[in-house]
Protein backbone atom coordinates (compact mmCIF):
# COMPACT_ATOMS: atom_id res chain seq x y z
CA UNK A 1 0.00 0.00 0.00
CA UNK A 2 2.81 2.38 0.38
CA UNK A 3 4.55 1.98 -2.74
CA UNK A 4 1.26 2.11 -4.35
CA UNK A 5 0.22 5.38 -2.18
CA UNK A 6 3.83 7.32 -3.51
CA UNK A 7 3.27 5.59 -7.19
CA UNK A 8 -0.25 7.89 -7.39
CA UNK A 9 1.85 11.14 -5.78
CA UNK A 10 5.08 11.00 -7.54
CA UNK A 11 4.57 12.10 -11.41
CA UNK A 12 6.99 10.36 -13.38
CA UNK A 13 6.80 13.57 -16.06
CA UNK A 14 8.64 15.91 -13.44
CA UNK A 15 11.72 13.47 -12.91
CA UNK A 16 11.60 13.46 -17.31
CA UNK A 17 11.70 17.33 -17.34
CA UNK A 18 14.47 17.98 -14.72
CA UNK A 19 16.58 15.33 -16.63
CA UNK A 20 15.68 16.71 -19.64
CA UNK A 21 16.87 20.54 -18.84
CA UNK A 22 19.76 19.20 -16.55
CA UNK A 23 21.27 17.35 -20.26
CA UNK A 24 20.08 20.15 -22.70
CA UNK A 25 22.31 22.69 -20.06
CA UNK A 26 25.05 20.05 -19.25
CA UNK A 27 25.43 19.79 -23.32
CA UNK A 28 25.36 23.39 -24.07
CA UNK A 29 27.83 24.81 -22.16
CA UNK A 30 30.61 25.45 -24.11
CA UNK A 31 34.48 24.35 -22.96
CA UNK A 32 36.50 27.17 -21.97
CA UNK A 33 39.65 26.15 -24.30
CA UNK A 34 37.34 25.93 -26.90
CA UNK A 35 39.19 28.87 -29.50
CA UNK A 36 37.62 32.00 -29.90
CA UNK A 37 37.02 32.57 -33.06
CA UNK A 38 34.66 29.33 -33.16
CA UNK A 39 32.77 30.02 -30.32
CA UNK A 40 31.43 33.46 -31.33
CA UNK A 41 28.18 33.70 -33.23
CA UNK A 42 29.79 37.04 -34.67
CA UNK A 43 32.90 35.80 -36.41
CA UNK A 44 33.45 35.24 -40.06
CA UNK A 45 36.62 33.17 -41.11
CA UNK A 46 38.13 35.38 -43.88
CA UNK A 47 41.67 35.26 -44.84
CA UNK A 48 43.44 38.71 -45.96
CA UNK A 49 44.28 38.98 -49.69
CA UNK A 50 47.25 40.56 -50.96
CA UNK A 51 46.89 44.08 -53.10
CA UNK A 52 49.41 45.34 -55.06
CA UNK A 53 50.57 49.01 -54.42
CA UNK A 54 49.85 49.85 -58.26
CA UNK A 55 47.16 52.15 -60.02
CA UNK A 56 44.60 49.82 -59.64
CA UNK A 57 44.34 49.49 -55.94
CA UNK A 58 40.32 50.35 -55.70
CA UNK A 59 39.08 47.44 -58.21
CA UNK A 60 41.29 44.63 -56.50
CA UNK A 61 40.11 45.81 -53.16
CA UNK A 62 36.39 45.02 -54.15
CA UNK A 63 34.49 41.89 -52.59
CA UNK A 64 37.62 40.83 -50.68
CA UNK A 65 38.94 41.46 -46.89
CA UNK A 66 40.31 44.72 -47.67
CA UNK A 67 36.78 46.14 -48.35
CA UNK A 68 36.20 47.34 -44.72
CA UNK A 69 39.21 49.28 -45.25
CA UNK A 70 38.63 51.22 -48.62
CA UNK A 71 38.52 54.31 -46.59
CA UNK A 72 42.35 54.05 -45.96
CA UNK A 73 43.30 52.23 -49.44
CA UNK A 74 42.02 55.44 -51.20
CA UNK A 75 44.25 57.81 -48.60
CA UNK A 76 46.62 55.21 -49.87
CA UNK A 77 46.18 55.79 -53.51
CA UNK A 78 46.27 59.40 -52.65
CA UNK A 79 49.57 59.24 -50.92
CA UNK A 80 51.14 57.30 -53.63
CA UNK A 81 49.85 59.66 -56.55
CA UNK A 82 52.57 61.90 -58.13
CA UNK A 83 52.46 65.43 -56.11
CA UNK A 84 53.29 67.45 -59.33
CA UNK A 85 51.25 70.48 -59.66
CA UNK A 86 50.81 72.46 -62.87
CA UNK A 87 53.13 75.28 -64.18
CA UNK A 88 52.00 77.71 -62.62
CA UNK A 89 52.14 76.32 -58.88
CA UNK A 90 53.24 78.96 -56.28
CA UNK A 91 56.72 78.70 -54.90
CA UNK A 92 54.86 78.38 -51.39
CA UNK A 93 52.75 75.14 -52.81
CA UNK A 94 55.94 73.74 -54.54
CA UNK A 95 58.12 73.90 -50.95
CA UNK A 96 55.64 72.90 -48.06
CA UNK A 97 52.30 71.65 -50.00
CA UNK A 98 53.54 67.87 -50.76
CA UNK A 99 54.57 67.98 -46.77
CA UNK A 100 51.16 69.36 -45.75
CA UNK A 101 49.08 67.02 -47.83
CA UNK A 102 50.84 63.82 -46.66
CA UNK A 103 50.39 64.86 -43.20
CA UNK A 104 46.90 65.30 -44.26
CA UNK A 105 46.26 61.79 -45.18
CA UNK A 106 48.67 60.57 -42.35
CA UNK A 107 45.87 61.91 -40.33
CA UNK A 108 42.69 60.49 -42.47
CA UNK A 109 44.32 56.99 -41.70
CA UNK A 110 45.06 57.50 -37.84
CA UNK A 111 41.07 58.42 -37.96
CA UNK A 112 40.20 55.66 -39.49
CA UNK A 113 42.42 53.21 -37.32
CA UNK A 114 40.66 54.92 -34.44
CA UNK A 115 37.01 54.29 -35.75
CA UNK A 116 38.13 50.31 -36.97
CA UNK A 117 39.47 49.50 -33.51
CA UNK A 118 36.23 51.24 -31.65
CA UNK A 119 34.48 49.07 -34.17
CA UNK A 120 36.27 46.30 -33.17
CA UNK A 121 36.02 46.85 -29.63
CA UNK A 122 31.93 46.84 -30.07
CA UNK A 123 31.60 43.80 -31.97
CA UNK A 124 34.07 42.18 -28.88
CA UNK A 125 32.22 43.42 -26.17
CA UNK A 126 28.43 42.56 -28.12
CA UNK A 127 29.81 38.84 -28.31
CA UNK A 128 31.10 38.53 -24.56
CA UNK A 129 27.51 39.70 -23.40
CA UNK A 130 26.10 37.51 -25.42
CA UNK A 131 27.40 34.54 -24.13
CA UNK A 132 27.65 35.94 -20.72
CA UNK A 133 23.41 35.97 -21.13
CA UNK A 134 23.31 32.51 -22.03
CA UNK A 135 25.35 31.25 -19.40
CA UNK A 136 23.73 33.34 -16.97
CA UNK A 137 20.20 31.95 -18.05
CA UNK A 138 22.01 28.02 -18.23
CA UNK A 139 22.82 28.50 -14.77
CA UNK A 140 19.54 30.08 -13.77
CA UNK A 141 17.52 26.67 -15.06
CA UNK A 142 20.21 24.65 -13.40
CA UNK A 143 19.54 25.86 -9.67
CA UNK A 144 16.12 25.65 -10.28
CA UNK A 145 16.12 22.38 -11.18
CA UNK A 146 18.95 21.55 -8.91
CA UNK A 147 18.80 24.19 -6.12
CA UNK A 148 21.61 22.06 -3.77
CA UNK A 149 24.07 21.26 -6.24
CA UNK A 150 24.18 21.09 -9.96
CA UNK A 151 27.00 19.12 -10.58
CA UNK A 152 29.66 19.40 -12.97
CA UNK A 153 27.94 21.64 -15.05
CA UNK A 154 26.89 23.99 -12.72
CA UNK A 155 31.02 24.50 -11.89
CA UNK A 156 31.70 24.78 -15.63
CA UNK A 157 28.80 27.42 -16.14
CA UNK A 158 30.51 29.50 -13.09
CA UNK A 159 33.83 29.36 -14.48
CA UNK A 160 33.06 30.26 -17.44
CA UNK A 161 31.27 33.32 -16.46
CA UNK A 162 34.32 34.20 -14.68
CA UNK A 163 35.91 33.82 -17.77
CA UNK A 164 34.33 35.78 -20.00
CA UNK A 165 34.00 38.45 -17.13
CA UNK A 166 37.68 38.84 -16.97
CA UNK A 167 37.56 38.64 -20.74
CA UNK A 168 34.87 41.74 -21.40
CA UNK A 169 37.47 43.44 -18.67
CA UNK A 170 40.49 43.01 -20.29
CA UNK A 171 39.13 44.22 -23.42
CA UNK A 172 38.02 47.05 -21.72
CA UNK A 173 41.43 47.78 -21.14
CA UNK A 174 43.00 47.17 -24.05
CA UNK A 175 40.43 49.89 -25.90
CA UNK A 176 41.53 52.19 -23.70
CA UNK A 177 45.39 51.56 -24.33
CA UNK A 178 44.95 51.45 -27.94
CA UNK A 179 42.67 54.49 -28.79
CA UNK A 180 44.82 56.14 -26.43
CA UNK A 181 48.01 55.66 -27.95
CA UNK A 182 45.90 56.32 -31.26
CA UNK A 183 44.52 59.78 -30.11
CA UNK A 184 47.84 60.89 -29.03
CA UNK A 185 49.79 60.33 -32.46
CA UNK A 186 46.28 62.08 -33.85
CA UNK A 187 47.38 65.67 -31.61
CA UNK A 188 51.10 64.89 -32.83
CA UNK A 189 50.55 64.70 -36.37
CA UNK A 190 47.50 67.83 -36.41
CA UNK A 191 50.75 69.70 -34.40
CA UNK A 192 53.00 68.81 -37.38
CA UNK A 193 50.25 69.67 -39.98
CA UNK A 194 49.49 72.86 -39.14
CA UNK A 195 53.20 73.82 -38.67
CA UNK A 196 53.35 73.03 -42.23
CA UNK A 197 50.09 74.99 -42.81
CA UNK A 198 51.37 78.04 -41.25
CA UNK A 199 54.93 77.70 -43.18
CA UNK A 200 53.17 77.45 -46.55
CA UNK A 201 50.94 80.53 -45.66
CA UNK A 202 54.06 82.32 -44.57
CA UNK A 203 55.51 82.07 -47.19
CA UNK A 204 52.44 82.67 -49.61
CA UNK A 205 52.25 85.81 -48.00
CA UNK A 206 55.42 87.21 -49.09
CA UNK A 207 55.13 85.95 -52.87
CA UNK A 208 51.74 87.97 -52.80
CA UNK A 209 54.30 90.72 -51.61
CA UNK A 210 56.63 90.92 -54.37
CA UNK A 211 53.84 90.09 -57.10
Amino acid sequence: MRHAAMATLINPYVFLLSLRNYTMTYHNVTPLEEPYCNRSPYSEQRRPASIPLDGQLNQRVQNTYFEEFKLDVALLKEALSPSAGPPDTTLAEQVFGGQARQQKIGLGHLANVLYERAVLHKKHLRDIDHRLTQCLDRLSVLKMHFPLDGGRPQQQLEKLIIELERQRHEEEIAFWKDSADIRQQLFENATTYGAARRRKDMLYDVEAEHV
